[in-house]
């Protein structure tokens, strides 16, 4: 786990964060999951397989900026979730709050909308520790 100088924490936050992150890529049998800035930064990061973390940190911030631009083009709002699936997996990428995000990549073997969901309330409860 890294904390790049923007989300800087102390060692007890570093721990729940990821404790956090650990509980659930098993929960949904994620393979990956980082938590990052907006701007690509990773702030915290857990995998179970071979996965280059500044890589998904940097995937992470153009699909948002993708995601972003497309919601705004076809005026649908706020932008919720970007989901990108390939024949072996997906990634999924939510907001944390107002300067992070949760990214997690699993198998396609899982249940999507699931995964989904859980991601949602993770994504609450760590903006919740991260403000108190």
């Amino acid at each position: 786990m890294t904390s790049p100088a923007d989300f800087l924490f102390d060692k007890p936050m570093e721990e729940r964060i990821g404790k956090l992150l650990e509980k659930i890529s098993y929960d949904i049998d994620l393979e990956a999951i980082a938590l990052i800035s907006r701007e690509g930064r990773r702030v915290a990061f857990f995998a179970r397989k071979e996965v280059e973390p500044d890589l998904l940190s940097a995937l992470s911030a153009a699909l948002l900026s993708m995601g972003e631009m497309s919601v705004q083009k076809m005026e649908q709002g706020p932008l919720l979730e970007v989901i990108v699936r390939g024949a072996g997996g997906y990634t999924i990428l939510t907001s944390a709050g107002p300067r992070l995000l949760l990214i997690g990549a699993g198998s396609e073997e899982s249940n999507l909308g699931l995964v989904i969901r859980i991601l949602r309330e993770y994504a609450k409860k760590i903006e919740e520790v991260l403000e108190g």
